[in-house]
């Protein structure tokens, strides 16, 4: 009874789509965060000329997320592909920054925020502002300009945080200061995918249960 094997195959692929649609919900309202997308493979072909199903690659939408406008002079929002750099190793595009006692440009935990020369000082009492281009200036000092790169093959490591291979600026790429990017997560369609996802996983229950009811019948014809 191969076919039981079948219906697990994509037992097993629905299942993982609905954890990624799931995180895409549990993440609507994370800060900078990126939905993510899974498709489906052909894995290869049973002996009995079926075809079983896995889950492939997953991909991340680029779509920039909504611009909450809050008006903290070291708050900044990206718009267009990208991700700050910070200075544990880590991507984000959660620019909820702030300045920590000594008045280095750090992340809500802590992390400081990388410029292209290193990390940003800030001097006590300077009044701070942040340009398109992610030029930081303490009054009318600059003292650096935010570090934004592309990632090649992102990976997600929780929350609003990546990792990944850092490449060039991506062209186009904008920076808002006194604002943060919401979630891209678009919850309505994401909730319209979770009771699909759900559905077609029910199917392939519903089809194992069959080949095993099946199969515990021949058992018996088998036996008499």
């Amino acid at each position: 009874m191969r076919d039981i094997y079948i219906a697990l195959s994509g037992a097993t692929a629905a299942w993982d789509q609905l954890s990624g649609i799931a995180n895409n919900l549990a993440n609507a309202k994370t800060q900078g965060f990126r939905e993510s997308r899974t498709s489906f493979v052909v894995a290869g072909a049973g002996e009995a000329g079926g075809m079983y199903a896995a889950a492939g690659t997953t991909r991340y939408s680029n779509a920039d997320g909504e611009l909450m406008v809050d008006d903290v002079a070291t708050h900044v929002a990206l718009r267009g592909d990208g991700f700050f750099a910070l200075a544990d190793g880590t991507y984000t595009r959660d620019g909820s920054f702030q300045l920590d006692a000594e008045g280095t440009l750090v992340t809500r935990d802590g992390v400081p925020v990388m410029g292209d020369g290193g990390e940003l000082q800030v001097p006590e009492g300077a009044e701070i502002s942040i340009g398109p281009d992610g030029s930081v200036r303490a009054g009318k000092e600059e003292v650096g300009r935010l570090q934004v790169v592309s990632l090649g093959n992102p990976n997600p490591l929780g929350g609003s945080r990546w990792g990944g291979e850092p490449g060039e600026a991506p062209e186009g790429t904008t920076i808002v200061q006194g604002a943060v990017e919401g979630s891209n997560a678009d919850t309505m369609r994401g909730m319209i995918e979770m009771i699909e996802a759900s559905r077609f996983f029910e199917a392939q229950q519903k089809a194992m249960q069959t080949s095993d009811d099946t199969r515990a019948r021949l058992n018996r014809i088998g036996g008499n």
